[in-house]
């Protein structure tokens, strides 16, 4: 019995060494840390490659604040967060001239449950997926805990930054919306 037990704890212990998250735990981001950075991110509906430094480019002309929020397909929070956002989109789009982009950073064995949820739920806004995690590496706090929602202006430094969600949250990150136009 004890042989058991002690082949069952090892098995607990030692099999996080060997699953898929080490690979994430040593990637080293080399890229551009000043926005808007030079991550690979993956198109939710067609799954195109594009780099973030296009998909967040500010156009030289109609400048306008972007909002990003991430997510995780297991994150409640995220999913209310989210459904705030859709729920209030049109509105603030007549307030506001900005963009809003939601970018999952779910494992690879995740991608069927975002590209599902993307479908079911229409979202209004851009998303994408943070295939690799590199995000982490370039924003404040290295996105512990999500939902996290970061702002940036029309020049794109970082204006506002937001960790969890709360029903009345939606209602501070529309204030700086439009404190920044």
């Amino acid at each position: 019995m004890k042989k058991y037990l002690f082949a069952a704890g090892l098995f607990l212990f030692a099999s996080p060494l060997f699953c898929q998250t080490l690979y994430y735990t040593q990637v080293n981001y080399a890229g551009d840390t000043l926005y808007p950075f030079n991550i690979p991110l993956l198109d939710i509906d067609s799954t195109t490659l594009s780099n973030s430094k296009d998909v967040l480019a500010i156009p030289q002309k109609g400048k306008k604040p972007t909002v990003i929020a991430f997510w995780l397909t297991t994150c409640m929070p995220c999913h209310r967060e989210l459904a705030t956002y859709t729920a209030n989109y049109a509105e603030w789009q007549k307030k506001a001239d900005f963009r809003l982009l939601a970018i999952s950073t779910d494992f690879p064995h995740r991608f069927r449950q975002i590209a599902q949820i993307v479908r079911e739920k229409q979202f209004p806004f851009e998303v994408y997926w943070d295939r690799d995690r590199l995000f982490r590496s370039v924003l404040p706090g290295g996105l512990n805990g999500l939902p996290q929602v970061f702002i940036f202006d029309k020049e794109g430094k970082l204006a506002w930054h937001h960790k969890g969600f709360r029903p009345g949250d939606e209602q501070e990150v529309l204030a700086k919306i439009l404190e920044l136009q």
